[in-house]
C-alpha cells in the first residue's frame, strides 16, 4: 500500500482494483481509513462492517478450545484474519468460498495465502456440508447474496447438515442481516427453526442490522 493512498483514504476511499465474477457483478478492493476492504455492489464483503461483526461474535465462544473450525463463506478472509492475527490462535480452519475471484483478491491484498493452518475450498457451501466427513468444534456461517442469505441456507435440511458436522458441544455462529421489516420478522422464524435442531440458540445484535445466531449442538 502506498503511503499517499493510505493517507488519502482517511478523507475518501481509494479504489485499488475493480473486477467482476460469475457470482458478483462488481468486486471492489479499496483503501478505507488506512486499510484494504473488499466490497460487492451493495455490501461489505470483507474487512469493514463484516469484520467488526465477527470481531465481536467470536468473543461469544471460547476460541482456545476450538481446534477445528469451518468457515462457510470465506470472502477475502476476515474470519481467519481475526482468529490468527487478532486472537493469535493456531486452529485448523477449513474455509469454503464459491467465488474464486474473491480468493484471488484475498491472496493479493489481504494475505489470505499466508496462513499455514488455513485450507481454502473453492466450491458451494451447500455441497460441502452434504459431503464433508469431518467434525468441527466451531462453524461460522457467513453466506450471502448481496445482503440476503439465500433460502437454501435457512432450511431445516441445511440446519441438520450443520448439526451433523459438529462435535459434541460444538457451536455455530450464523450471520444474518435484518435490514427491513420482513427480515426482522424472519429472525424469529429462523430462531424457531434452529431451536428444533439444536440445544440452545441465542440471538445477538451487532452493527445495527446484523444478527448473530449463537448455536450449540444437542448432546
Amino acid at each position: 500500500m502506498k503511503k499517499v493512498d493510505k493517507y488519502r483514504s482517511y478523507l475518501s476511499r481509494v479504489i485499488v482494483e475493480e473486477t467482476s465474477s460469475k457470482y458478483n457483478d462488481k468486486l471492489v478492493v479499496a483503501i478505507q481509513n488506512g486499510k484494504y476492504v473488499l466490497n460487492s455492489t451493495n455490501a461489505n464483503y470483507s474487512f469493514a462492517s463484516l469484520h467488526r461483526v465477527f470481531q465481536q461474535a467470536l468473543k461469544l465462544v471460547n476460541l482456545r478450545e476450538k481446534q477445528d473450525i469451518l468457515v462457510l463463506g470465506c470472502g477475502a478472509g476476515s474470519i481467519p484474519s481475526i482468529i490468527y492475527k487478532e486472537f493469535k490462535l493456531n486452529a485448523a480452519i477449513d474455509a469454503v468460498e464459491i467465488d474464486e475471484q474473491v480468493i484471488r483478491l484475498g491472496n493479493k491484498y489481504f494475505g489470505l495465502n499466508h496462513y499455514e493452518n488455513l485450507t481454502i475450498i473453492i466450491g458451494n457451501a451447500l455441497n460441502y456440508v452434504k459431503t464433508a466427513n469431518k467434525k468441527y468444534d466451531l462453524i461460522c456461517v457467513d453466506l450471502f447474496k448481496g445482503i440476503q442469505v439465500p433460502d437454501e441456507f435457512l432450511s431445516q435440511q441445511f440446519f441438520q447438515q450443520l448439526n451433523n458436522l459438529l462435535v459434541a458441544n460444538g457451536e455455530i455462529l450464523f450471520n444474518f442481516v435484518a435490514y427491513n421489516y420482513e427480515t426482522k420478522e424472519q429472525v424469529k422464524t429462523i430462531e424457531e427453526g434452529l431451536e428444533s435442531v439444536f440445544k440452545t440458540v441465542k440471538v445477538h445484535r451487532f452493527e445495527e442490522v446484523n444478527r448473530i445466531f449463537h448455536i450449540k449442538k444437542k448432546e
